[in-house]
């Protein structure tokens, strides 16, 4: 009998290589960075102290210097301009700080995967607007602000840590994917990743649980209501980074906005907050 020919595609392949490389350990997921993860203790402390958190922040002169930046950017500046971390946490907070710091120390480490430039400045792009569009929708709830940046800027990490496995799996086999085989690479091997990663980094439990139901708001253990938030930010963010593949007429009559007890006006408030979320946006990004 001759040889059945190999009909395996190039996305399984390289798909079966991640998968099988993750579970033998030979494909080692990226850690938090330790800067953000202390951050993110820190500020889910209550009995933690600002100055623990400026000095933390200042022991990363990269990411103390650039914190500040965004501090002052016309995203968060009101009034006089802020020249020292302390200042910055009597100003704008705890939780808000926190989040810019986080926002800035994971953009070197996770939103990074070389030769994939332009899909990882696109994924992070989407992040931010999805973190500071969680925000707004947070602020017309009268809910948690500051946890619903987060869940909007991690609902999607397992996108960029996915394109760094593919670059990796990619260069050892020799094969190179095209465009459209790469987000679907992607879009399947993402949920798993992230939702591998939200428990390995120990993440707050309403981040674990966000960034692995958003999409399926309803069946969510707890937190459906940030879930949902969540799934809606994303989708605003989509308006955000590709404005002509987003139907605004469809988006209001997604279920999610009755979920969320939204009326139509509520909906079209939130649309004129656009250039604020791009203003965050292009404040935030390196």
């Amino acid at each position: 009998m001759p040889d059945q020919p190999d009909t395996t595609t190039p996305v399984q392949t390289v798909a079966n290589a991640i998968v099988q490389g993750i579970k033998a350990g030979k494909l080692e997921l990226p850690v938090m960075p330790a800067v953000a993860g202390k951050i993110l203790s820190l500020t889910n402390d209550p009995n933690a102290d600002m100055a623990e958190l400026s000095k933390l922040i200042h022991g990363d002169q990269s990411i103390a210097s650039q914190t500040l930046r965004i501090a002052n950017s016309a995203g968060y500046a009101s009034g006089e301009p802020i020249v020292s971390l302390q200042q910055a946490v009597t100003r704008l907070g705890m939780k808000l700080l926190g989040e810019i710091a986080i926002a800035v120390s994971i953009q070197s480490d996770i939103f990074k995967a070389p030769g994939f430039e332009k899909q990882i400045k696109s994924l992070l792009r989407h992040a931010l607007a999805a973190g500071a569009y969680g925000r707004e929708i947070a602020r017309k709830r009268r809910r948690n602000v500051e946890g619903q940046f987060l869940c909007g800027l991690l609902h999607s990490v397992g996108r960029p840590i996915a394109l760094q496995l593919v670059a990796k799996v990619q260069d050892r086999l020799g094969i190179k994917l095209e465009d459209e085989e790469l987000k679907q690479i992607v879009a399947g091997l993402s949920p798993k990743v992230a939702t591998k990663v939200a428990i390995d980094w120990k993440l707050p439990k309403q981040l674990q649980i966000t960034t692995v139901y958003y999409q399926n708001y309803a069946a969510a253990p707890a937190f459906k209501d940030e879930c949902a938030a969540t799934y809606l930010s994303q989708r605003f963010a989509n308006w955000i980074v590709n404005p002509m593949g987003t139907n605004i007429i469809e988006l209001g009559r997604d279920p999610v906005v009755e979920f969320l007890n939204f009326y139509q006006d509520d909906f079209q408030e939130l649309l004129t907050k656009k250039d604020d979320v791009k203003a965050v946006v292009s404040a935030m990004e390196l």
